[in-house]
């Protein structure tokens, strides 16, 4: 896990405006709408906030007119998907983060292996566009993603696309194309939803039409041979976060959002096992990861982590896509795809001992999104600008050996 220079949370800044309500937009009468039946009446449910409303508009009226929008939203410091939080009460973004069960662990726990906040895991099975609220499927899972960063809690969103070819996946609305993984510090997961509601409601809202599952996890174990004490990536940079604040006396302002390079592969595993099925002790040869390490070698090979699948978005979910998930840092081998697959292979038939319908595949990060920046919503965008600037400057210098060659 490596620091992103270019990709800094800015200084906090003062707790949110009053929200203001819109009236006759629910989340049931848009599932009418979608499903072609926009005449039934909808239920007397909680109306959406108006920024967040707001947000979708601009959304759909385009990519360019969103980006627009959104950035000159942040800078007047309007909050997308503000709400009081479970308190009843409204919630600064400076404010001290939930008391739960997690944060009222010893202060050594930043020496643990295991990263002791929680870690969402955001599981795409259809890739359907969510309208009529947006066009397409990044726009409404990055919307998601805006609205995640004013959870009280949240640290960072990794966002995942398929290896190789991840853009031509999504496009085609290949299931699993993506995922994001995010972290939140001092929140259990059992509390996670609960400490920020907005959070659930932009899931909702933003993954209409489709099968997904936003897991909030528990890291219970971790594989890292390269690392003195053992500890995880998310451990490390939870302590390391932890050192500088303290180095900042509490403030947070200097903590730039530590993130994942994308020629790092990492393979997600998702299995379902029987009560018992999975042992914390013995589960890197369990699930084929030292067998993994020995393909790619122990030179590029990072890391690996466990993660127990505690709660779900949805609050009438009891049985949950995975019970486990794990995170296996290849390292940067993705130009050897023969490895690659090699190593993909061989944790797919471990895994298939535990769950013959396991999801495996190889993806690599490709947006580390901290609490502030540019909006989600605009880094496809700047993904594209950013790789035909490279396509030309690898033209321009191919032209001018050309002619020196000449």
């Amino acid at each position: 896990m490596s620091e992103c220079p270019n990709v800094r949370m800015s200084p906090n800044v003062p707790e949110y405006p009053r929200r203001r309500r819109v009236i006759s937009i629910r989340f049931d009468s848009i599932r009418r709408a979608a499903n072609g039946n926009p005449h039934v009446a909808p239920r007397d449910t909680t109306a959406r906030t108006a920024t967040t409303m707001t947000t979708a508009m601009a959304t759909r009226a385009g990519d360019a007119r969103a980006r627009a929008t959104t950035t000159t939203r942040v800078r007047q410091g309007v909050r997308f998907g503000a709400r009081r939080a479970a308190t009843g009460r409204r919630r600064a973004v400076n404010e001290a983060p939930l008391e739960t069960e997690t944060r009222r662990r010893d202060d050594g726990a930043s020496a643990r292996r295991v990263y002791d906040g929680t870690v969402l895991f955001h599981v795409y099975d259809t890739l359907e566009a969510p309208k009529p609220i947006f066009g397409t499927f990044l726009e409404g899972a990055l919307h998601v993603v805006e609205v995640a960063r004013f959870h009280p809690n949240f640290v960072s969103a990794h966002f995942h696309y398929a290896l190789g070819n991840g853009e031509e996946r999504i496009d085609a609305r290949e299931p699993n194309a993506c995922f994001n993984c995010a972290l939140f510090d001092d929140v259990a997961p059992e509390d996670m939803f609960a400490a920020f509601s907005d959070f659930v409601d932009a899931v909702e809202m933003g993954h209409l039409n489709q099968t997904e599952h936003a897991l909030a996890c528990r890291e219970i174990a971790a594989y890292a041979p390269s690392d003195a004490d053992g500890a995880s990536a998310f451990a490390r940079t939870r302590a390391k976060r932890r050192e500088m604040i303290e180095a900042a006396e509490g403030s947070d302002a200097v903590v730039p959002v530590f993130g994942f390079d994308e020629s790092n592969v990492v393979i997600f595993v998702g299995v379902k096992a029987n009560a018992g099925g999975v042992d914390a002790n013995d589960w890197a040869t369990t699930f084929g990861i030292t067998s993994a390490q020995a393909i790619v070698g122990a030179g590029a090979f990072q890391d690996a982590s466990l993660f127990e699948v505690v709660k779900s978005s949805k609050a009438n979910e009891v049985d949950h896509r995975f019970t486990h998930v794990a995170r296996v840092s290849l390292g940067p081998v993705g130009q050897d795809e023969a490895l690659v697959s090699a190593a993909e292979d061989v944790i797919r038939r471990a895994c298939a001992a535990i769950d013959p319908s396991a999801l495996i595949a190889p993806y690599a990060c490709v947006y580390n999104i901290g609490k502030k920046g540019t909006p989600p919503g605009a880094l496809p965008a700047m993904r594209e600008i950013a790789k035909k600037k490279k396509e030309n400057d690898e033209m321009s210098t191919q032209s001018t050996r050309t002619t020196a060659d000449v």
